[in-house]
């Protein structure tokens, strides 16, 4: 398998370094990487959730104006 580096400041891979403990720095990374991604996918999915949850909200309300106002009472 081929390696790469990646040139990042010291202080960084300082602060990397006590996060990754004894792992690889490949395996570190991808499982970083797949925490940063499962993190947007939640934030992704509260958002989606909050706006249903809102356009649903409106579309009850807009029912009910439109039941008051067109009444046939």
């Amino acid at each position: 398998m081929a390696y790469t580096t990646i040139p990042v400041k010291k202080d960084v891979k300082r602060r990397l370094e006590k996060f990754k403990g004894d792992k690889e720095w490949s395996s570190f990374l991808n499982d970083l990487l797949n925490e940063v991604i499962e993190a947007r996918r939640v934030k992704s999915f509260r958002k989606l959730r909050e706006l249903t949850l809102r356009h649903l909200e409106e579309i009850e309300e807009s029912h009910k104006k439109f039941r008051r106002e067109f009444s046939l009472d």
